[in-house]
């Protein structure tokens, strides 16, 4: 089924996203690249995506797996790498991916949903949003999990995005990994010693 004209214009705002981590000179030539393909390549790209291939054979998730681009990654278990994602929702948004591919929501393993549970903790606790939201997401041919930070209004996968820079990325972990100590007061207790009665002797009369 071809494209439709808006389906090309999110496709290529996908992709410009991608280049993010890419110097200066290099990221304005493949934006242009991207910008001047051609709705049939765009479509034999998803062909070729919906297989699992990519850049080198690779989607951008398997990429950001491996360590191909940068990221700024705030945990990972045997199962899933979870990294900050470069244009986020709102403030704390986090990008949980399989470590191996899934290609539909029900694949995703139960490690990479604990591994969204602990990391919404540590949301709650250092960026204090009222909650976070947890969204599967099916993209380039695979499926991912979303954590998103809710600050005031609703919020979902579908909701505008905003570019973040790495700097502002490195100072989000920074919080989020910020341990906070409360200081309880330590009570004291003070031993008061027993008054020894007065012993009262009867006056001797000689």
């Amino acid at each position: 089924m071809p494209l439709t004209p808006e389906q090309v214009s999110q496709l290529k705002k996908q992709l410009k996203s991608q280049t993010e981590h890419l110097p200066p000179e290099q990221k304005r030539e493949a934006e242009k690249q991207i910008e001047e393909m051609s709705t049939e390549a765009l479509e034999l790209m998803i062909q070729q995506q919906s297989k699992g291939e990519g850049r080198g054979g690779k989607t951008i998730f398997r990429m950001i797996v491996d360590g191909d681009v940068e990221s700024v990654k705030v945990g990972e278990n045997l199962s899933a790498v979870a990294v900050l994602d470069i244009n986020p929702i709102s403030k704390g948004h986090i990008l949980i991916i399989p470590k191996k591919p899934v290609k539909t929501p029900k694949q995703i393993p139960k490690e990479a949903f604990a591994l969204a549970e602990e990391l919404s903790l540590k949301i709650m606790d250092n960026l204090k949003p009222k909650e976070t939201k947890a969204e599967t997401e099916s993209k380039f041919g695979e499926a991912v999990l979303n954590i998103i930070s809710i600050y005031d209004k609703p919020l979902s996968t579908s909701s505008p995005r905003a570019k973040a820079t790495t700097e502002e990325l490195n100072q989000i972990k920074r919080e989020l990994e910020t341990i906070k100590i409360e200081n309880k007061p330590e009570k004291i207790k003070i031993s008061r010693k027993r008054k020894e009665p007065i012993l009262k002797l009867n006056r001797r009369i000689p």
